[in-house]
């Protein structure tokens, strides 16, 4: 038994509106995310902080994540503690934060990130999103 073209044609219209819900979805995602992405670089501009971006976050803990992060300005990388965050990797962050002695890794010189020392982030998705609407 062959369907009838009636229900050739429903299930062609219920996967054409599928396709066009999800691509409309994704274009309000790729614009909001380019809208924080404008917000973050205004932020950014007012002076409060440095630019970093979470590189790879290897270790996630119930008091916070460790990662490795790169300065924007200077592409050097660096381990970092983030207390009480579970940082996501790819995301970009000002932060005012300091190093010192990492007893764990034996480290001299690790990034220690306060809750109130990140001054803004965005994720990672938000500055390709911003690359691909133009801003």
């Amino acid at each position: 038994m062959h369907p009838s073209p009636g229900v050739l044609v429903a299930v062609a219209l219920v996967a054409a509106m599928t396709v066009t819900l999800a691509v409309r979805s994704r274009r309000k995602r790729t614009a909001a995310l380019a809208a924080q992405w404008k917000a973050f670089q205004q932020h950014r501009s007012s002076g409060q902080g440095q630019l970093l971006q979470v590189t790879r976050a290897y270790q996630h803990g119930r008091r916070g994540s460790k990662a490795v992060v790169t300065w924007c300005d200077t592409g050097r990388q660096q381990d970092a503690w983030f207390w009480n965050w579970q940082v996501p990797a790819g995301a970009y962050l000002l932060v005012n934060a300091s190093s010192g002695y990492g007893p764990h890794s034996h480290n001299p010189n690790v990034l220690y990130v306060q809750p109130g020392q990140v001054r803004a982030w965005v994720p990672g998705q938000a500055a390709h999103a911003a690359h691909q609407v133009g801003q």
